[in-house]
């Protein structure tokens, strides 16, 4: 019962501050860029706004334009269940971490079928460019995951999450966390992958695929993206701080508490940091990127297994 009183309230909490993170995010940017930038809770503001707006949808769509959105937002939110982002033994149990790999390319393929259904021109050139980014990360997730599987001694995401294993304890992950860094930069289409705040020919790659989608589908659409981000951060922030046992004594729900604003505001200050000081690679120099994350990942297993 405490269990799923606590998954109940890990699911909540994710998808209530999932739009802020990324209004903080782009709040820190504005102010890095000497800009006044605009209020973090707008963001909660502009997909209302988007959800109340009317369907646009070609004759021509099949089904799978559809379901497009329900499934991305559906990865997401699996996402904020499965993992114990609150307490160690919180998320749903006995999750394996490759199968977590395999729900991440999910939402990545049902997204590329969105944009090939639209039978446009940047929904097809944005595609191509996914499925591309798409297998040259993989190898890099595959083997950043092998090394935590190791040290943990086991592949469940809760044996790994709930042993307080960090980055920090274990020197010979510190490659691993790095290349996991510039997975999660690659996987929320960030710099330098990719620019979230354009719709330029030339630099588009998720933009592209969701150009055609309008009203309560693309409010879906940019609210899965927020979730996976703030996702990805308390992932990265859970290799840092270890997270207290389950329990809701004052002192642990503090402890918590803490954790969770220190690696929001940590983390998004940070991507906006780093999105404010390096300009967007060219798409033919991605496979120099996702070489790093592999070789950074590949060292660190090999690392693990000496170690």
């Amino acid at each position: 019962m405490i269990t799923a009183l606590t998954l109940l309230i890990q699911v909540v909490l994710v998808l209530l501050i999932a739009p802020f993170v990324t209004g903080l995010v782009r709040w820190f940017k504005a102010r890095l860029q000497g800009r006044q930038g605009a209020s973090p809770l707008l963001v909660y503001y502009a997909l209302l706004t988007t959800l109340k707006k009317e369907h646009v949808i070609s004759a021509s769509r099949s089904w799978m334009f559809r379901l497009v959105p329900f499934i991305v937002l559906g990865v997401a939110v699996f996402l904020a269940l499965s993992l114990p982002l609150l307490f160690s033994d919180s998320g749903i149990s006995q999750v394996d971490l490759f199968v977590l790999a395999g729900v991440l390319a999910l939402s990545s393929v049902f997204l590329v079928f969105g944009g090939l259904d639209a039978a446009t021109a940047f929904g097809g050139m944005g595609a191509s460019r996914e499925m591309t980014l798409a297998a040259l990360i993989e190898p890099a997730v595959l083997t950043t995951f092998a090394a935590f599987a190791t040290v943990a001694g086991s592949a469940s995401v809760q044996d790994l999450f709930g042993q307080g294993m960090t980055a920090i304890s274990h020197p010979a992950l510190l490659l691993s966390f790095a290349a996991l860094i510039l997975i999660t930069l690659a996987e929320n289409a960030r710099y330098p992958v990719d620019n979230p705040a354009t719709h330029l020919e030339l630099t588009m790659v998720h933009e592209a695929m969701i150009l055609e989608y309008s009203g309560p589908y693309l409010a879906m659409l940019e609210y899965a993206s927020s979730i996976k981000l703030t996702v990805f951060l308390l992932i990265l922030g859970n290799l840092v701080w270890v997270k207290p046992d389950l329990a809701f004594d004052p002192t642990t729900v503090g402890l918590v508490g803490a954790g969770v604003v220190a690696t929001v505001i940590v983390g998004s200050f940070a991507l906006a940091l780093m999105e404010s000081s390096t300009a967007k690679m060219r798409f033919f120099r991605m496979q120099e990127y996702m070489s790093i994350a592999f070789f950074l990942a590949l060292s660190g297993l090999i690392l693990t297994l000496v170690v």
